[in-house]
């Protein structure tokens, strides 16, 4: 316990100092969404939008919207994660708070780690908690309105529905984090050694090595190969192949849950994986010659 200690007192750090992005920013989102759910539950209520509600809710679309809602907060955080990862080890070189962590005991390699626990797991698992209280807030108005309009509204609170989707997207959550594993590494990496402006070091090098093999090569395979990776992403279809012959043992079953685990099947899973603890090791070092600049 003593020794993860510091590592937890790290992750607060980075929460404490990047509160914008980490705490914040899933937080509009879940008010954002929130008053639109209201907003369609008045109108759904008072009949000034035209829906007409069955007898009770159907499990299916249930388990859709609260994917479809988390994955949208997942989304805009994830470019939110970029800019925290680009700055992160730049910063603590810019206001000379490197220094103050290397007076503590906390290694580069702890520190760098803590950033990368703090980009892939533990924020987006703020996101997943953000994702269930905005579901329950937006089902309860919604829940209220059918029930106005004289329909079931309390059965979209199906126990199948809401633990399957749940489920399924924390499942999602964790593969993800392994397929954008090199974006972490590598973002991390110019972070650490850029001398400045650590978004240029970040963005230019693969553009500009696309545009070489585009110009001398006349091909794009590098260009290709960054939008069918970015593109193609587990968390991406759990919000949109959601029926209800996949709701059988609370939704880990079926094509859903298969077709997120196909990820760790494919060979460009694993290359991207070593990729990123590659970067990784190299955004360590990188920070280890380069803080006192």
């Amino acid at each position: 316990m003593n020794m993860l200690r510091p590592f937890t007192v790290q992750i607060r750090r980075e929460f404490w100092e990047y509160r914008g992005i980490l705490v914040w920013l899933p937080l509009f989102l879940l008010g954002l969404i929130t008053l639109a759910g209201l907003i369609f539950a008045i109108g759904f209520a008072t009949g000034w939008i035209n829906v007409q509600p069955s007898g009770r809710a159907d499990p299916a679309q249930v388990g859709r919207l609260i994917l479809a809602m988390g994955s949208f907060i997942y989304g805009i955080f994830a470019y939110a994660l970029a800019i925290y990862l680009i700055q992160a080890l730049y910063s603590d070189r810019s206001n000379g708070s490197v220094l103050f962590w290397r007076s503590l005991p906390v290694s580069d390699t702890r520190n760098v780690l803590g950033k990368v626990v703090t980009a892939g797991l533990v924020g987006p698992a703020f996101v997943w908690l953000v994702t269930v209280a905005t579901s329950l807030l937006v089902l309860v108005m919604l829940a209220l309105a059918a029930g106005a309009r004289g329909a079931a509204g309390f059965s979209v609170f199906s126990p199948l529905a809401l633990l399957g989707a749940w489920g399924l997207f924390a499942y999602a959550i964790l593969i993800q984090f392994l397929w954008w594993l090199p974006y972490i590494g590598w973002l991390l990496f110019a972070s650490a050694a850029a001398p400045r402006v650590p978004f240029l070091w970040a963005v230019l090098p693969p553009v500009i090595a696309g545009f070489i093999e585009l110009i001398a090569l006349r091909s794009s395979h590098l260009f290709s190969f960054f939008a069918r990776h970015l593109a193609n992403m587990p968390i991406g279809p759990v919000a949109f192949s959601w029926s209800p012959t996949q709701l059988n043992a609370l939704g880990f079953a079926g094509s859903n849950f298969d077709r997120t685990t196909r990820f760790l099947t494919l060979p460009s899973m694993w290359i991207g994986v070593g990729i990123g603890i590659i970067l990784i090791i190299l955004a360590i070092i990188a920070r280890r010659y380069t803080a006192t600049r």
